[in-house]
């Protein structure tokens, strides 16, 4: 059947019991609307391609669906089906550039070009990537899953962030802005987006304060005796956390491998830090009773272990917990440990260069550039001191 096509009649046409109903219509030679039983309407063209056929003719008759009606309305689909005939003519089947349009949209929805990002760049420059891919994979794929990333603007990340911190807290939508920022800034480096939709954005609730706690010595004093009450191995991992001044990650995935042959220190290898160079740390007389206490695994090589040494120690929030429950210390973090033991140990009179080393902080200039065993001395003398408090 032939008709000249209206909106009002495409929308008051019903279906024919019994049969498909298949209307051309006249203004536009090639377009069809076809009706099933059930009364759903799409859209489709015929066209033959120019050069496909015997001879240089025109090859086979073919079709190929636009889209379903209402969705699609009568001038879409006139739009659609004269830029389909318009390529055929030109020797070009639009079925394969529209083959070609959809896998480029299949690469380029926010969970392929986010596996390229974990893999390409987080993998390559973090050394905690497995945490931005858990994050990523948590809080941020399953929203925007199917979504071309060139589609998610500002107001749909505002959204994420704001669902994220209701349900999760403010502390996850801080994470998530973050990772996602550094997200859409590689993608624009790429050459993916012309510009990132979160540049610039103000969420001052979810900026990141930087914390001052300092613990007292008496305060300090209480966690120790805590921890003794943990047992193993959050108690021997929070005193080391105390008595070395090192970051809670170093500590708890502290390897039997890392101790140098003397056992009087340990090497944290590059890859492993988060300066991205290797540290080497004194263990002062208890730091080093504690690390000869602790058990020697068959199944891995982490000393500080709920796995038998296959994995590092986790679960850390429920260990502070019950931290804070036997201390009876209260507003403070496993970090305020690091900074704290390097405030006291300045108290003590060790010289702040000598600290800044212990802490393994990247010296920028001439005094940045040292082997990883020098000012060893100076360290081991540092945390003997600090030891000498907790023997």
């Amino acid at each position: 059947m032939k008709k000249k096509l209206t909106e009002m009649a495409v929308d008051k046409m019903n279906p024919v019991a019994g049969q498909r109903l298949e209307v051309f219509d006249t203004l536009t030679p090639g377009l069809a609307l076809r009706i099933t039983e059930g009364g759903k309407k799409s859209w489709s063209v015929m066209y033959r391609v120019a050069g496909r056929g015997d001879g240089g003719n025109r090859g086979a008759l073919r079709r190929m669906t636009l889209g379903a009606y209402p969705l699609i309305d009568l001038k879409a689909a006139r739009d659609k089906a004269r830029a389909a005939i318009d390529l055929a003519d030109r020797g070009d089947d639009p079925a394969d550039q529209r083959k070609d349009e959809l896998r480029q949209k299949g690469e380029r929805v926010f969970e392929v070009i986010c596996a390229r990002f974990i893999e390409l760049h987080a993998k390559a420059h973090t050394v905690k990537w497995k945490d931005t891919e858990r994050l990523l994979n948590t809080y941020v794929v399953p929203e925007w899953k199917s979504k071309p990333i060139d589609t998610l603007d500002r107001a749909t990340a505002h959204e994420l962030l704001d669902e994220i911190a209701m349900e999760h807290g403010t502390g996850a939508a801080r994470e998530v802005r973050k990772h996602i920022t550094k997200f859409f800034n590689w993608a624009v480096d790429r050459g993916l987006l012309t510009a990132s939709p979160v540049a610039g954005m103000r969420r001052p609730e979810l900026g990141y304060v930087a914390r001052e706690r300092v613990l007292t010595m008496d305060e300090l004093k209480a966690i120790w005796a805590a921890a003794d009450k943990m047992g193993y191995p959050f108690g021997p991992m929070v005193r080391l956390l105390i008595l070395t001044a090192q970051r809670r990650a170093e500590i708890a995935g502290l390897r039997r491998d890392w101790l140098l042959p003397d056992q009087t220190a340990y090497e944290v290898p590059a890859a492993f830090y988060k300066t991205d160079r290797p540290q080497v740390v004194p263990l002062s007389a208890p730091a080093l009773a504690i690390v000869e206490g602790l058990p020697k695994w068959n199944s891995g090589e982490y000393l500080l272990s709920t796995t038998a040494g296959k994995v590092p120690v986790s679960g850390f929030s429920k260990a502070k917990a019950r931290l804070d429950k036997f201390s009876k210390v209260e507003g403070w973090t496993l970090h305020d440990l690091r900074r704290s033991a390097a405030t006291h140990m300045a108290r003590l009179g060790i010289p702040q260069e000598h600290i800044e080393r212990v802490l393994g902080h990247a010296i920028e200039g001439v005094a940045g550039t040292y082997n990883r065993y020098s000012y060893l001395d100076e360290k081991r003398a540092a945390l003997e001191t600090w030891g000498a408090l907790w023997a």
